[in-house]
């Protein structure tokens, strides 16, 4: 596969009066980009020491049982919004959700879902392949997440990777899910079922090596993975998904968090709900 590194740009240019176009540009083209320097030393400190009570009810999503040998053990939680000082101030007070704001062109960022994602030093097993967004109960253009490590990352270590303009269609169906199981939702699913890995030799792979502070925010849709935690250190990282303007509900079968049936919402309302809180909006257009 040919591969590249991410497409850049510095937070003081993305969270600018005039947001940095170019960027802006590389983003939509990509499908990912790296923002240096958009979370402060100050933030990751309050995230660091509050990250092994984060993590002490991370599970393995769908493990039964004991892992069998060769699975990788990336374990997850989520909203830790709800229940962590430190993470509730971070997300509506450090400048996340501004910079998805910006790169969605979107005049305001609602919080989808939280997730921590932690697993122990030296794991080499491959995540497979995959996209977010099959499973979202949402129809809409702007959507984001913005990932990002307690530790430097790069090709070999965890560093996201992702299939150059992936994001830009088809969906396909989640290899978690069987034909069966997924009822009406296959109309989502235009791409079928999930292609083998073999079959993304034709596109471009994006790597994205970061450093503590440095963000990736990434299309939802994009197609990603990435490479075990280094030898020597855990690897400790999270991903913040967001939703902008044109997102609307749309309700699904099968979701990864079914809580989210339990809102309320019907099929075109758009996103609001107190545990979907609006996170950043631009004050200058709401005047």
């Amino acid at each position: 596969m040919p591969q590249e590194n991410a497409p850049e740009t510095s937070a003081e240019a993305l969270l600018g009066p005039q947001p940095d176009a170019r960027a802006i540009a590389d983003y939509e083209e990509a499908g990912a980009i790296i923002v240096r320097g958009l979370i402060s030393p100050e933030w990751l400190e309050r995230l660091r020491a509050t990250y092994g009570d984060m993590a002490q009810d991370a599970v393995i999503p769908y493990l039964k049982g004991k892992p069998a040998p060769g699975t990788r053990l990336l374990m997850n939680r989520h909203r830790m919004w709800e229940d962590f000082d430190a993470f509730r101030d971070f997300l509506f007070h450090s400048s996340i959700a501004h910079a998805a704001a910006a790169l969605m062109r979107s005049g305001s960022a609602t919080l989808y879902e939280d997730i921590l994602l932690t697993e122990p030093a030296g794991q080499k097993a491959v995540l497979g392949w995959h996209q977010d967004a099959p499973t979202w109960p949402v129809c809409g253009d702007m959507m984001s997440s913005v990932w990002f490590s307690m530790q430097a990352v790069d090709a070999e270590t965890g560093a996201m990777r992702f299939a150059k303009g992936s994001h830009r269609g088809p969906l396909y169906q989640p290899k978690s899910i069987k034909a069966e199981d997924a009822g009406d939702d296959v109309r989502f699913w235009s791409g079928g079922t999930f292609p083998v890995d073999d079959a993304l030799g034709e596109k471009t792979i994006v790597i994205a090596a970061v450093e503590p502070g440095d963000a990736v925010i990434f299309h939802p849709r994009a197609i990603h993975t990435s490479y075990g935690s280094a030898r020597d250190r855990a690897r400790q990282t999270f991903t913040i998904r967001f939703l902008g303007d044109d997102i609307r509900w749309q309700p699904r079968r099968r979701l990864f968090h079914p809580w989210m049936n339990d809102l309320g919402l019907r099929e075109g309302d758009r996103v609001v709900h107190p545990r979907l809180p609006l996170v950043w909006a631009d004050e200058a257009a709401s005047r």
